[in-house]
């Protein structure tokens, strides 16, 4: 019920619009928290808003403005009748890579230190980049997940945010405590 409340929080602050960004920071916090089984309550969702309002508004913005970039290439290149066109496919693997690394960057804010801007693009590629197949399977459940929810959009108000949030602060750690492990077992 707990997480319930703070997806309607979530959902509030992103109608309001200015403070959608570090809502979904604070709730990204609380998944973070619970996938370590530390104690959680609205406190902490309160806490990382404040902490990270500015970080998470960059972090969204420079999201935004890359997807609109790439869309953007998307409309303009599959306007030309000549070889050019295949640019289009290329700005559409762009967005898909784009769209896999969102999956983890609101998770890696909440285990990284100092979340710097170009650490956790950095970082969260590393992510997209270590397990492709793993990432694109949790980018297709998310897809599923979120069209089942606006089919049931009482999943959609109560549920959703909360669960792409824990299942991707899930995900994220999954993928970091796997680093490690392949890095001193490569593949033969």
């Amino acid at each position: 019920m707990f997480l319930c409340g703070v997806s309607v929080v979530w959902w509030l602050a992103n109608l309001v619009l200015i403070p959608g960004p570090p809502a979904t920071a604070g709730l990204y916090y609380l998944a973070h928290r619970i996938v370590r089984e530390q104690r959680v309550d609205f406190s902490f969702f309160r806490q990382a808003f404040k902490e990270r309002f500015g970080r998470s508004w960059l972090v969204a913005g420079i999201s935004t403005l890359v997807l609109i970039i790439l869309a953007a290439n998307i409309a303009f290149y599959i306007q030309f009748e000549s070889w050019v066109r295949y640019a289009a496919v290329v700005c559409v693997y762009f967005i898909l890579v784009w769209l896999t690394l969102q999956i983890y960057l609101f998770p890696l804010m909440s285990e990284m230190a100092e979340p710097r801007l170009g650490r956790l693009l950095r970082n969260g590629l590393i992510l997209v980049l270590a397990r492709p197949g793993y990432t694109v399977m949790l980018l297709i459940v998310l897809a599923v997940t979120t069209l089942l929810c606006i089919v049931l959009p009482f999943l959609l108000l109560l549920v959703w945010p909360a669960l792409v949030a824990l299942v991707s602060a899930r995900a994220t750690m999954t993928l970091l405590e796997d680093l490690p492990q392949r890095r001193s077992n490569p593949p033969v």
